[in-house]
């Protein structure tokens, strides 16, 4: 997959929607960036808030990708409450399967319980990752208060209670080494 815009080549920014399905495709189905290493998911697909041009074409692009191929897909969603529901709503436009997509950090996306049930409604996969990341506040997103682990144990079980419990994946998301304990983080 492609991750956010800030790392794209100026090759990846010029390829055509087509061109980066290729790229996918050729990554499930042969081997990633030049091994015979099989990809066995489409991600993590990274998008910014708000959304740039060449992240608007690598979506559409998975979408394609993920329409032939039938393999799941795993997104990160800009640091904006909306945006998750405006991925879905390119990923839907361009024919992806929603029932086989992940929204990762949904901890540090989509607050509001409103929101978050119509978010549910659409039919991807809740994904709660920050467990172990206890911080006041998120340091990409200053103006994000971020929730606790309690607090993401309570919006979990206030999901499984509005019949969600088959939608839901939870994880650490150790993109760090200072937060592996060999490093004295948290594991």
């Amino acid at each position: 997959g492609f991750y956010v815009d800030a790392t794209h080549s100026a090759a990846t920014r010029a390829m055509s929607v087509e061109q980066l399905t290729d790229v996918l495709i050729n990554e499930i189905l042969h081997g990633a960036d030049g091994t015979s290493i099989k990809c066995g998911v489409i991600g993590e697909i990274g998008c910014s808030w708000p959304l740039t041009d060449s992240e608007r074409k690598i979506l559409e692009a998975t979408a394609h990708a993920q329409a032939q191929l039938g393999c799941p897909v795993i997104i990160h969603p800009g640091r904006n409450p909306g945006a998750p529901f405006q991925i879905i709503r390119i990923l839907q436009e361009a024919g992806a399967d929603i029932s086989k997509t992940v929204m990762s950090h949904l901890d540090r996306t989509i607050f509001d319980k409103k929101e978050l049930l119509e978010f549910a409604q659409l039919g991807c996969y809740l994904e709660y990752d920050l467990f172990g990341t206890e911080l006041l506040n998120y340091q990409l997103s200053p103006d994000i208060d971020m929730p606790d682990d309690n607090k993401r144990i309570r919006r979990v079980h206030f999901l499984v209670d509005e019949g969600y419990e088959d939608r839901i994946l939870m994880a650490h998301d150790i993109h760090t080494k200072h937060r592996l304990m060999k490093y004295g983080g948290h594991g």
